[in-house]
């Protein structure tokens, strides 16, 4: 492993992914990103780099997930280990984490997020600005709690949901694999599997399967 470091994506997720590395006193060398038209360009004075060229030329670096979109996130993260780099996982000094909660390769937890005694966060997922994981919480791989959400205890949360922000989900209830929660909502039992659900309580939309 050597010392540099990138975030991939340089987007919106991104560039907040880069401000908690600084926050953690880490420097990053740049990004890297899939999209050819950002390649070349700079991000807070940083250059952005072609992702699939860099990768290959950088095994043993490590890579800082910024990518906001759960499926795509996955993708990054293969690439990422198939060249030989490392997977960072980024915790924002001002969260509060359990000595006994557990985060997977790859997780971010942003600013003043909240990870309680025996949670656990899967790879690449993303806990955001404020959100609560309580006591005893399953966070799956790459799923995302937006910004002030809160996972109440024992809640199961599917790998590839996204939670909206403000949403709750009460204690012990399960949001299935690649459902989505809309913002505000409150999750009062269980989500199937790759369904929208949003209100409160939260009801899962008729056509939640054309969606997803």
């Amino acid at each position: 492993m050597t010392g540099l470091i990138v975030v991939y994506g340089a987007g919106g997720h991104g560039k907040v992914v880069a401000e908690v590395l600084a926050a953690c006193g880490q420097k990053i060398e740049g990004f890297i990103d899939d999209k050819v038209s950002l390649a070349c360009s700079k991000v807070f004075d940083l250059p952005v780099f072609a992702a699939a060229e860099w990768l290959r030329s950088h095994s043993g670096a490590q890579v800082a997930l910024g990518i906001g979109d759960n499926v795509a996130r996955e993708r990054a993260a293969n690439r990422i280990k198939q060249n030989g780099c490392a997977l960072l996982t980024v915790v924002h000094p001002s969260a509060v984490v359990a000595r006994s909660a557990r985060i997977d390769e790859g997780a971010a937890i942003m600013p003043v997020a909240v990870l309680n005694p025996d949670c656990e966060i899967g790879e690449g997922a993303i806990i955001n600005t404020g959100a609560i994981v309580e006591h005893d919480v399953r966070i799956g791989r790459f799923a995302h709690l937006s910004p002030n959400s809160a996972t109440g205890g024992g809640a199961q949360i599917g790998a590839y949901a996204h939670i909206g922000m403000g949403a709750s989900v009460l204690p012990l209830q399960r949001v299935g694999v690649r459902s989505i929660i809309g913002a505000g909502a409150v999750v009062v039992s269980d989500i199937p599997e790759g369904e929208i659900a949003y209100g409160i309580p939260a009801k899962v939309t008729p056509t939640a399967k054309e969606c997803v």
